[in-house]
């Protein structure tokens, strides 16, 4: 047998086995909860399993799952409660057999995105799952029950049977198939907390508490109604759906038991009646935790496209300043070994011209050479501040230095600068990103700031490096950056601040200069 088919056959095998002890077990579980009612059924969850496993399954695996689940429902049922075996195949086969056909029609509607991010399959699982299914499962089960020894009133209450199937399938599915969503909030939330459960216990236990001793005062009930409204959303915040199906749950327990006992709000009459009120409540709470769930689905899921966004926007800026950077590179090599060069050469020969030549035309040459060594002087500074030499081999004080002492014209801001020794041992990232940073303020200074001062200042801890700089110059209104001439360079120091994991930090008000900062930490540079 190949290797592929024998691991189909174990995954089958596998599956098959998990869907016919869950069923059993969830079996056990409604049976628990129906013995305690005295015959009316408050939640069925084994038509819920195996439609959760039908969902996450095959088509081709599907027959057996669904034998699987019949064996595990007959099995506990014969076995635990000794009931006949043929009127309860009937019954059970009655009560699953829109199953398959249902979870066939949802892989049909539920397309690319998740089932609770977006509310068009939603509503359209809320027909299937919680209206039509129960609804036919229902009607199937309470025509095959007149051929069967069961006591009529427990096939026979159509409300009953309907609302508890509806019940098993709205507090399951959208639990499984969160949980089982690699996109599903709860799966990047982390784990709950140990606090978040007790605070939980405790808040249902005084739930409890208030029910059983203002549940006999009908001018409270529709508080008392309302009150599980904080429990559920917190779960819903926290956990998502499967947080608020299993807070729903233990609600609706302790709810039934409650009710068995003649206290809480939804005691009436009859008994018939309380169930009733039960699993109505139960719905309508475990909808309304739905669509909030849904809500919080949303939100995560745009949280996280956000982030995805901003990794691949800061990605592509990464490329973009690494590129400008290589350009720049090329450039200040093609200025200084090129285009320097030649202007060396033209200066050479207009020196050999000028003393061939009588006066006048002597001195307009002499002119002319001098011209071309102001260009060619020009053209090493921008070579320099295109790839500044003294970065990579003197190191950043250095750099910082000769940018300071750059020559400036008549009325230029007078430029402080504080460097300690520790800045050489910071990496070749971190320096380029603080002397491009402090290349572009300084440019800004000159050029929009109107400043008399301006003043930089470097600090080296163990933990992270800061570059601060500061004029007293016009200043701007941060919140108009995007408008400001200098408001492109802001945005590019801070996008180099942050692909070194650093932060920028930004202040000014007009007439109150700029001041920005830089951290970067130093455990991973």
């Amino acid at each position: 047998m190949p290797q592929s088919m024998k691991r189909a056959t174990g995954s089958t095998a596998l599956w098959c086995s998990g869907v016919l002890v869950g069923t059993a077990g969830a079996q056990l579980l409604s049976a628990a909860l129906w013995s305690e009612q005295g015959g009316t059924h408050i939640v069925w969850f084994p038509g819920a399993v195996l439609l959760g496993a039908l969902l996450a399954s095959p088509l081709c695996r599907w027959p057996w799952l669904t034998a699987s689940a019949l064996a595990g429902l007959i099995g506990a049922c014969v076995g635990l409660f000794h009931l006949p075996v043929l009127d309860t195949a009937m019954v059970l086969i009655a009560a699953t057999a829109l199953v398959p056909p249902t979870a066939w029609l949802l892989l049909q509607v539920r397309g690319g995105s998740p089932l609770l991010q977006d509310f068009g399959k939603l509503m359209a699982f809320g027909a299937i799952v919680i209206v039509a299914l129960p609804a036919g499962a229902a009607t199937l089960i309470g025509l095959v029950a007149p051929y069967t020894t069961f006591p009529g009133y427990i096939l026979s209450d159509w409300p009953n049977v309907a609302l508890a199937h509806s019940l098993g399938y709205v507090l399951y599915i959208p639990a499984w198939i969160s949980v089982r969503s690699s996109d599903a909030a709860v799966r990047h939330s982390g784990p709950v907390s140990v606090l978040f459960l007790i605070g939980m216990a405790a808040s249902i236990a005084l739930l409890g508490t208030v029910w059983y001793t203002f549940g006999d005062r009908p001018g409270l009930l529709p508080l008392l109604c309302l009150a599980p409204a904080p429990i559920l959303t917190a779960a819903c915040l926290r956990a998502q759906m499967a947080g608020s199906a299993a807070a729903m749950f233990v609600i609706v327990v302790m709810a039934a038991h409650m009710s068995v006992d003649r206290h809480g709000p939804f005691v009436s009459d009859s008994l018939q009646s309380t169930t009733l009120g039960v699993q109505l409540w139960t719905l309508g709470a475990t909808v309304c935790a739905l669509v909030v769930s849904a809500i919080v689905e949303q939100r995560h899921a745009s949280q996280r496209a956000l982030d995805l966004a901003r990794i691949d926007m800061r990605e592509l800026a990464g490329h973009l300043i690494a590129t400008q950077e290589q350009e720049r590179a090329r450039l200040a090599r093609d200025i200084h070994d090129d285009i320097n060069q030649r202007l060396a050469a033209t200066s050479i020969g207009l020196s050999a011209l000028r003393r061939r030549l009588p006066q006048p035309a002597s001195t307009d040459v002499g002119t002319l050479q001098t011209q071309v060594i102001e260009l060619s002087e020009d053209l090493r500074l921008m070579s320099h501040q295109l790839h500044p030499g003294w970065l990579s081999h003197a190191g950043l004080r250095e750099a910082l230095q000769a940018l300071c002492a750059s020559p400036r014209h008549a009325g230029e801001p007078d430029v402080s600068l504080s460097v300690p020794p520790e800045v050489g041992a910071l990496s070749g990232e971190v320096a380029l990103c603080f002397y491009r940073v402090a290349q572009e303020a300084l440019r800004n200074a000159l050029r929009h700031a109107e400043a008399s001062r301006v003043d930089i200042a470097v600090a080296v801890s163990d933990s992270q490096a800061v570059l601060r700089i500061a004029d007293d110059g016009q200043g701007f209104d941060p919140d108009d950056l995007r408008f400001h001439p200098s408001g492109i360079g802001l945005i590019s120091m801070s996008e180099r601040a942050k692909l070194l994991g650093g932060s920028f930090d930004l202040r000014s008000a007009p007439g109150k200069g700029v001041e920005l900062c830089i951290r970067i930490p130093l455990k991973d540079h």
